[in-house]
């Protein structure tokens, strides 16, 4: 991982989403912040930047990255980047139905690097990148709530292969839609694409 993406996770670890961000990338912004999750010793963060490698190489795309807290040091497990095919930066629309409400946009995992003599039993680190609609204003994922920003993406991220459900508020509290993210990823006929 390259030193400045390094640096724009480990401080978005640190501080949080921002309440503003830009909503174009330039020379001032070279990484848009989308989302960040901390999960006891695991964490999950999303930018927007320029893609470096590839034929998409030049334009603009999401980087998601996989981190493990060690002796008080976030440590990158990895991550990847790849296209959007929405602009992630627009106000999110109203949910087309009751399906709408919240969608999964990917699914990545990275190996837990933890001193072992055998490779068998292995832990890993799992992320979930979502899109909420404009009724969405928080996420319920067991006892954490997180705030939705204006964009309505949000990433989650949990140590093992099972997940939560996670559950979609309205402002006033009530359920509009629910995601099981308890079943493994990697499941027959679970048919998900990874983001990383």
């Amino acid at each position: 991982m390259e030193g400045e993406l390094l640096a724009a996770c480990r401080g978005l670890l640190q501080r949080g989403l921002p309440g503003v961000v830009p909503r174009e990338l330039d020379d001032e912004h070279r990484f848009i912040p989308l989302g960040v999750d901390i999960n006891g010793d695991v964490a999950a963060t999303v930018f927007i930047r320029r893609l470096t490698r590839g034929v998409m190489a030049g334009r603009p795309g999401l980087e998601k990255s996989v981190f493990q807290r060690r002796d008080g040091t976030w440590v990158y497990l990895g991550g990847g980047a790849g296209p959007f095919e929405e602009y992630p930066l627009a106000d999110r629309l109203p949910a087309a139905g009751p399906g709408g409400y919240l969608r999964a946009i990917g699914y990545g995992q990275a190996y837990l690097k933890e001193p072992r003599r055998f490779s068998w039993g292995a832990r890993y680190a799992f992320h979930a990148l979502l899109r909420a609609s404009a009724e969405v204003h928080r996420l319920q994922a067991g006892d954490r709530v997180l705030d939705v920003p204006f964009h309505g993406h949000a990433v989650l991220a949990w140590p093992g292969r099972r997940g939560q459900a996670v559950i979609a508020l309205a402002s006033d509290g009530s359920q509009r839609a629910s995601m099981d993210l308890r079943r493994d990823p990697f499941e027959a006929g679970q048919r998900r694409l990874p983001v990383g």
